[in-house]
């Protein structure tokens, strides 16, 4: 079974395995306004595969609020519905990544970060920053995007001063002293006298890097991978000096946790001093909002952003409306069972 089937067939089946399990279990109310939520959210979903760019937005948006109201009945204490957005676009003249959108109040926004564990937002966030937070869209960049993406992180599961120990003996865990991961940026690697200067910026626009310092001198931290790519070793004083491996994880998950797929961890930046970003999937239903009220109420702009052959935006805008038809459902899998669920990741040929 392929992970788009594998998740479909998820999807149907909490439909009736959440029902002992959650809030739904003690309330018509909520079993019924749950099961008509996630039936509209199929349909959505369906409709959205069929219509084109100009359209789907809506759909995929629309889609995804009757999945969160899924989710707020599953989860949310106390009260669980809603009736507005709880989001507001503050101008919709600007270029699509210059456009911002800002919470409004209490809405489905906030109710179904509530219910998820996402970080809330209080700041007006451009459509650039949130594409590039987002970790499948930095592979397809938004010209005008501000340059702060999602980058790959990757953690060092066995991080010991005794890194040769026999670790699948049976004999107790090595002594930790750092836990280790390497962080990689698609750019240009800077110079040796302009690290310092680019370490300084960039460390603070990712909250998953606080406390992190670099591994060894400049020199043996930074490595070339190729053109436009390179690699900074980090390192974090361990919390104590014998770890297990499902502590480590926790500890790197804390900073950057997996996402999706097994292994795969994105290091994401903050739109506020010192606070998370919203999780992906709320910060797919900040964008997905922006984009249906653009489709909405500015059809003419959103249809000339889609012009292929005017538009320098139009391949990326097509592509985040088509991966969002893979990525939505298993977000909202994610956000029903309130856990990550990891798949393997398909092989590129």
């Amino acid at each position: 079974m392929d992970s788009t089937t594998a998740i479909r067939v998820g999807l149907r089946h909490r439909r009736t395995s959440l029902t002992d399990k959650t809030r739904l279990k003690d309330s018509a109310s909520r079993r019924k306004t749950f099961a008509a939520a996630l039936q509209q959210f199929e349909e959505q979903m369906s409709a959205a595969k069929v219509v084109s760019a100009a359209t789907r937005p809506i759909n995929l948006y629309y889609g995804l609020v009757q999945a969160g109201l899924a989710m707020t009945a599953a989860h949310a204490p106390g009260t669980w519905t809603f009736n507005k957005h709880g989001l507001k676009i503050l101008d919709m003249e600007p270029s699509i990544p210059n456009v911002s959108v800002r919470p409004d109040g209490e809405g489905a926004f906030q109710a179904v970060s509530d219910a998820t564990g996402s970080e809330r937002t209080s700041d007006a966030i451009s459509l650039g920053a949130l594409w590039n937070s987002i970790p499948e869209l930095t592979e397809v960049p938004l010209e005008g995007a501000a340059n702060t993406p999602a980058v790959d992180f990757i953690a060092d599961r066995y991080p010991s001063v005794q890194d040769n120990l026999d670790r699948w003996s049976g004999n107790p865990a090595p002594s930790i002293e750092y836990l280790r991961a390497s962080v990689c940026v698609n750019e240009e690697m800077p110079t040796p006298r302009d690290r310092k200067a680019w370490l300084a910026a960039f460390v603070p626009k990712y909250p998953g890097l606080q406390g992190a310092e670099i591994w060894g001198s400049e020199e043996e931290a930074f490595r070339k991978i190729r053109s436009r790519r390179f690699s900074i070793e980090f390192c974090w004083p361990a919390p104590k000096q014998a770890m297990e491996e499902a502590e480590i994880d926790a500890f790197f998950d804390a900073r950057a946790p997996a996402y999706r797929f097994i292994a795969d961890r994105s290091l994401r930046p903050s739109f506020e001093p010192t606070k998370a970003p919203p999780t992906p999937l709320m910060s797919w239903w900040l964008l997905l909002y922006s984009f249906s009220m653009l489709s909405r109420y500015q059809p003419r702009k959103w249809s000339e952003a889609l012009d292929v052959d005017k538009s320098s935006s139009a391949a990326a805008l097509e592509y985040a409306l088509d991966i969002a038809l893979e990525v939505i459902p298993h977000l909202v899998l994610e956000g029903l069972d309130q856990q990550p669920i990891l798949l393997s990741k398909p092989m590129a040929f």
